[in-house]
């Protein structure tokens, strides 16, 4: 299937589903999730791996759902929200065989827009542990710092910052002590409202755009967790 856009219906679908969460509703809207969404999906995951092969081809873009595409269906075992489904939907191509710990990039359609950026969301304890040590390096870390400056500055939002006081083992005083807060290192830029190209095979060239300016922080992560 040739990409040719995502639709007024893809959006549609979001929102009525963030309306009638269950698992019923679902089902007697399979057909238009496959249709307006997961079809498109595969698609587009199809279009991007083209552009990618052309400037990193280690990116492996796989359109199939829990590869590329993300299930639609949340994991409420340990949730206290127990609607069943995700009001929202994910796309990550990745570099490297782990596909959850990896460096790569990250698309989400929301109904109120589009957000795409690059980096690592997730980092199992020896990845982290990588990760810090590139950090407190005076010449990775100072690169990782430089760039994540450029980022916030071109409007991207950092991620994830979810330790209040620096690891143990660190220093307080480290001057990268900031950056050992975070658990996981991604920059995304947030578009409001959906923009125009969403509907057309554009789409494709306006998320590769904001994909490759998260190129260096990308790389810098595939080979600092490696």
């Amino acid at each position: 299937m040739t990409f040719d856009g995502f639709s007024a219906g893809t959006l549609s679908f979001l929102r009525e589903l963030a309306a009638n969460n269950e698992r019923e509703w679902f089902t007697e809207n399979r057909a238009r999730f496959d249709g307006e969404l997961l079809d498109r999906q595969k698609a587009f995951v199809d279009a991007v791996g083209v552009a990618f092969a052309a400037v990193d081809p280690r990116v492996q873009c796989v359109p199939a759902v829990n590869r590329s595409i993300f299930r639609i269906n949340r994991d409420t075992r340990f949730a206290r929200d127990k609607s069943p489904y995700k009001t929202y939907s994910d796309m990550w191509f990745w570099i490297g065989p782990d596909r959850k710990g990896a460096a790569g990039y990250f698309v989400r359609i929301v109904p109120e827009g589009i957000w795409v950026g690059g980096g690592a969301h997730w980092l199992a304890p020896e990845h982290l542990a990588r990760l810090r040590a590139a950090i407190i390096a005076p010449a990775t870390g100072e690169e990782l710092a430089a760039m994540l400056d450029g980022l916030t500055a071109e409007g991207y939002e950092l991620g994830d910052k979810t330790l209040a006081r620096v690891p143990a083992g660190f220093s307080a005083e480290s001057p990268r002590a900031e950056l050992l807060k975070y658990t996981a290192v991604h920059a995304i830029e947030k578009t409001e409202p959906v923009p125009p190209e969403f509907a057309g095979p554009e789409f494709v060239d306006w998320c590769m755009e904001r994909f490759l300016r998260t190129k260096p922080l990308v790389d810098w992560l595939a080979d600092a967790i490696a």
